[in-house]
Order: C-alpha cells, then sequence, then structure tokens
C-alpha cells in the first residue's frame, strides 16, 4: 500500500476537472488482479476487512475507470498449506493470467 502511495500521484494516476473535481488518469488500464499469501486463515482476514485487497479491487480501480474488471487470487493460511495446496495455488494463478 505504501508503494501505490507513493507512485499514484496527481496528473499520473488521476486528474482534476475544470471544477476541481477527481477524475481518473489511468483510463488506458482495462485489468486489476492481485495476487497474495496470507499467514492468516480467511476467516480471520474477512473479519479484519482485508484491507490490501480492498485498497486494490476498489480504490486502486476508481484511478482507472468503471470497466476496469478486477480478480484476487489469494493463498490463505500459507503457513500451515501443505505442498498439493501451494501448488494448486500456483496453477490457478497460472490459468488465470494465460487467460488474458
Amino acid at each position: 500500500k505504501g508503494w501505490l502511495e507513493r507512485v499514484m500521484v496527481p496528473g499520473v494516476a488521476f486528474v482534476f476537472n475544470a471544477q476541481g473535481k477527481v477524475r481518473p488518469g489511468l483510463t488506458n488500464v482495462r485489468r486489476i488482479i492481485g495476487i497474495s499469501t496470507y499467514g492468516s486463515p480467511r476467516l480471520y482476514v474477512k473479519v479484519v476487512n482485508d484491507n490490501g485487497r480492498r485498497t486494490l479491487t476498489r480504490a486502486l480501480r476508481l484511478n482507472t475507470g468503471l470497466r476496469t474488471r478486477t480478480s484476487w487470487l489469494g493463498l490463505y493460511a500459507i503457513d500451515t498449506a501443505t505442498e498439493a495446496q501451494r501448488e494448486a495455488f500456483l496453477q490457478r494463478v497460472e490459468r488465470k493470467l494465460q487467460s488474458l
């Protein structure tokens, strides 16, 4: 999130119109895909609102326009995930990215 806040600057990520309202600046972006691993189980992450996911799929999307599609791929409880679960996650990521 800190990197996004330093990179998403006025004139690039967003622009101001003549009335001073904020408008999207990254209108050429059509797809946002977030890929993350979590140390906690999915239920716990959901309870604490999953701020990284919300930042990418909501806040960043406002800078790209409402037609931008978002996807999120997460591997939860990676600390206790088996080799098979990690491999399945990697295959899911690969399938998703190949379908673009």
